[in-house]
């Protein structure tokens, strides 16, 4: 069941990271034809900072922690 639940889990981290990066190449596509929204703009933000997170994790678990 431990199993199940951290595939569960993978699967949507995996799902989240993709349709952020689809959410965030709209934003940058509204981007370039019309100033962004305050909501707009404060999740583009967000998805960068997230995605900045991500890597810098996983560089840290693949380089320090192994």
């Amino acid at each position: 069941m431990i199993i199940f639940v951290e595939i569960l889990r993978a699967v949507a981290s995996a799902l989240l990271v993709l349709s952020s990066a689809f959410y965030l190449r709209h934003l940058e596509r509204t981007k370039k034809q019309r100033k962004l929204s305050t909501l707009e703009f404060t999740m583009y933000i967000t998805i960068q900072i997230a995605y900045i997170s991500v890597a810098i994790s996983l560089l840290i678990s693949v380089f320090i922690i192994n």
